[in-house]
């Protein structure tokens, strides 16, 4: 508990703050749903998904009317994963393990998909005379239905972002395996608890197109990067081939994508509206422009709110303009990069005060009708959950690596010592994935 002196010294600060803040909010500004509708403008490599005579604008639903809709699909499917976090050891060892497993919702005829899993484990040890060899599966039990994969990080310099990186390659390989791997024997839609292609493997990619920026990953281990992403993009052409739809849901981002784009949209059309918008990232802008009060005090019960779809089609890295897998070691089976490039809606869920980015490549969506559809699809389920999709908090449910299991797993290394840090030794690193 905080000191009472102290506190009192906080809630004096906080209070001149809401002063000031109170004083900003009575002058005349850009609300941020009036900012949303200069998305309609030319450039900034966003563009509205629209017919030409409609404006950029948010839509309210009541839930209630949303929850009569028709559901395009009644079964659907979630991958999520979880992981050790880093594991350091006394002589240097630093490890990295995770679980990813499939989530189903509704009535499903797979639902014994749900029983499988992919993990990894990853591990660094800058030695010359390491080697984890060819360990496999077949060196140890492993039950059926399980897959595990075992890899040895590279060599390398000293970086403060190696644990970073060990953490990242074990999740996002494990997660994007799976997805893969179940994308061929599913029969409804593929929900992904965070963005299409996963950060940061994403990010090194995008550093590496433009050669600029941090790009040690790239370096120490090229094709793991390039494993990664093409297991994702291996899931969305799986998925395209089956006519069925894969989305990414992403609840936090401190991404100012969006609203980059606006601002350049405003300063290219030299519209009379101030820029910078005041906003700090997208989730800030577009959970200001979704908030409506009739939510919790209209006459039509809790409302639904989302926009509707955008199109990236390029990314800004470093200033310079990229497209995404242009240039890069990535199979496209469709040959053209611009098919993969994402297409994304927000959502605020009702009651909840949740927003949440909602992202598909272009490739799945490139016609109206389809984009209908899968948008209908996941306010169906957000109107019915509150929160992310079910199949979602399923997989997550499965795949949680506990702190118990965490401490139990650092101690079956028993030939050398563990290394907990203050912070993960009074539990503030050992909380639940």
């Amino acid at each position: 508990m905080t000191d009472l002196g102290a506190y009192a010294a906080l809630e004096g600060m906080f209070t001149e703050l809401n002063h000031a803040v109170s004083e900003f909010e009575e002058e005349s500004r850009i609300t941020a749903e009036e900012a949303l509708s200069y998305f309609g403008l030319p450039g900034g490599y966003i563009e509205p998904l629209l017919p030409d005579d409609e404006e950029f604008g948010v839509i309210h639903e009541p839930t209630a009317d949303v929850y009569e809709w028709d559901d395009p699909w009644p079964v659907s499917y979630g991958i999520d994963g979880s992981t050790t976090r880093s594991l350091q050891f006394s002589n240097g060892l630093l490890a990295g393990a995770s679980v990813a497993k499939l989530g189903v919702s509704g009535d499903s005829e797979h639902a014994g998909l749900a029983n499988r899993a992919t993990t990894t484990l990853v591990a660094h040890l800058n030695e010359d005379e390491f080697s984890l060899g060819d360990i496999d599966d077949s060196a140890f039990d492993t039950p059926d239905g399980i897959e595990a994969h075992v890899f040895q990080f590279p060599q390398c310099e000293r970086t403060s972002r190696l644990e970073e990186y060990v953490v990242g390659v074990s999740r996002t390989y494990a997660e994007g395996r799976h997805a893969y791997e179940m994308a061929g024997e599913i029969d409804g839609p593929l929900f992904i608890d965070g963005p299409i292609y996963p950060n940061p493997a994403f990010g090194w990619m995008l550093f590496e197109q433009v050669g600029e920026g941090p790009r040690r990953m790239t370096e120490i281990w090229p094709e793991m990067v390039s494993d990664i992403l093409q297991n994702y993009v291996n899931t969305v052409e799986t998925m395209h081939r089956r006519d069925l739809p894969v989305v990414g849901i992403t609840k936090t981002s401190g991404s100012a994508v969006a609203l980059d784009a606006l601002e350049t949209k405003i300063e290219d059309a030299d519209v009379d509206v101030s820029v910078p918008l005041p906003w700090t990232n997208d989730h800030q802008l577009f959970d200001d422009a979704l908030f409506t009060m009739e939510d919790k005090h209209g006459d039509r019960g809790s409302i639904i709110s989302y926009t509707p779809w955008l199109r990236q089609t390029k990314q800004t890295v470093r200033s310079n303009p990229v497209v995404p897998f242009e240039s890069f070691d990535v199979d496209l089976e469709h040959g053209d990069a611009s098919e993969y490039q994402r297409v994304f809606f927000y959502v605020r869920t009702p009651m909840t005060d949740n927003v949440m980015r909602i992202e598909v490549p272009y490739l799945l969506v490139d016609d109206a009708d389809r984009r209908d559809q899968i948008q209908r699809k996941v306010l169906v389920e957000l109107a019915q959950q509150q929160n992310e999709p079910r199949a979602i908090t399923h997989a997550d449910e499965m795949a949680r690596i506990t702190r118990v299991d965490r401490n139990k797993l650092r101690q079956v290394i028993g030939s050398v010592r563990a290394i907990e840090d203050y912070n993960e030794k009074r539990g503030f690193r050992d909380m639940e994935d």
